[in-house]
């Protein structure tokens, strides 16, 4: 190979040239990639942990992908339970409120196209600072799907109300779903209750076919009707979005009915067991409102009741309208079976307690029906 070397001014001066013109080219290229990347704008976060389009790293990665399907978290709205929390003395009321034709649940799990009853149950479990109340759907005394907790906290004992944390069930809303307020230096009726000394604790003794009386088993409605519905009845959400709530380490109570759960729901949830994935891969179908046959329909819209016992629902907020079965019991740990199940009449027994003392009474529940799971 044959070497040639540089030995005039004249091709010295040349070489220098190049390799000035290769340095300035290469910094050219390097600041108009620059002036690139800077002209991206920035992208925009979602205060909204689960979008309505479902495109979630959870909804990614469930077996679920068809659009069109009935989401359980899309129809019972936990931030509004704030609202319902906020007018509630008694947990008894509580979940009376829950379930109020035209209000804030669109529950359907099984579905049947008929709205599945919500029932409360007090925490047995709790110390000085932390009271709490588990939300779920029952189709019997022994199956249960937990929805969501509400958990009362008082940084100090002297506050006369309590800072509020709502948590989803991480199976129908995802992990870290929280909605919270302080209303610790407010008097709130139902956390006064709770944190008072009592020898019982409210249980609900209501599950599916199996209602209160003056209760009656009212259709779904499709999603939009559902969101315009609760938006009127409470504009303002009393609770907002925390992903990590700071003092949601101190809380140490655990709900009587944590980690129980269905394999076999057909609405669609965001992080399913793997007996439910598996159970709505096999039988998944775009939502209908298929209804099951029930005694007594009427002809008043989806949303509303079919039939209330005794009257209308011009009371309409009014628990004590809608629930006149009886005196506060005494045994609320225990929930009674129905006399009718399977026929659309809900004839069971099941005591009640308001919080207030040791009377002893039977409310029969003659709620209508909602035939079988």
């Amino acid at each position: 190979m044959r070497v040639r070397f540089i030995d005039t001014a004249e091709e010295k001066e040349g070489f220098d040239m190049k390799i000035i013109k290769l340095i300035a080219l290469n910094t050219l290229i390097g600041l108009f990639a620059a002036a690139c990347n800077q002209q991206q704008p920035p992208q925009a976060t979602n205060p909204n942990p689960y979008p309505d389009n479902a495109n979630t790293a959870l909804a990614e990665a469930s077996p679920y992908d068809e659009e069109g399907d009935y989401w359980a978290k899309e129809n019972f709205d936990l931030q509004r339970v704030g609202n319902v929390i906020r007018r509630s003395k008694t947990p008894e009321e509580f979940e009376r409120y829950l379930n109020e034709p035209g209000g804030i649940n669109n529950l359907d799990l099984n579905g049947d196209g008929y709205v599945d009853y919500i029932s409360v149950d007090e925490y047995q479990d709790r110390d000085d600072y932390s009271r709490g109340l588990s939300l779920y759907a029952s189709y019997g005394p022994d199956q249960r799907q937990e929805l969501g907790n509400v958990v009362f906290y008082r940084d100090d004992l002297n506050y006369p109300g309590a800072r509020v944390l709502v948590t989803g069930n991480n199976q129908i809303y995802g992990d870290n779903y929280h909605y919270e307020t302080n209303w610790l230096d407010q008097a709130i009726s139902i956390a006064s209750l709770l944190f008072s000394p009592r020898q019982t604790y409210y249980r609900s003794p209501y599950y599916y076919n199996n209602y209160p009386a003056g209760y009656t088993a009212y259709e779904v409605v499709d999603r939009p009707i559902y969101v315009s519905r609760i938006e009127q009845l409470y504009p303002q959400p009393m609770l907002v979005y925390s992903a990590s709530p700071a003092y949601l380490e101190r809380i140490r109570i655990k709900s009587p009915n944590n980690g129980l759960h269905l394999g076999w729901l057909k609405a669609r949830m965001v992080k399913p067991t793997k007996e439910q994935a598996d159970f709505w891969k096999n039988n998944q179908r775009k939502w209908e409102h298929v209804r099951a046959n029930k005694p007594g329909k009427s002809e008043l819209p989806p949303g509303q009741a079919k039939k209330m016992d005794g009257g209308d629902r011009s009371e309409r907020g009014n628990p004590e309208k809608m629930n006149n079965a009886g005196n506060p019991g005494k045994d609320h740990w225990k929930p009674q079976k129905s006399d009718q199940g399977g026929q659309g009449n809900g004839g069971g027994k099941g005591h009640q307690d308001k919080g207030q003392g040791q009377g002893q009474g039977q409310g029969k529940g003659q709620g209508k029906g909602k035939g079988k799971p």
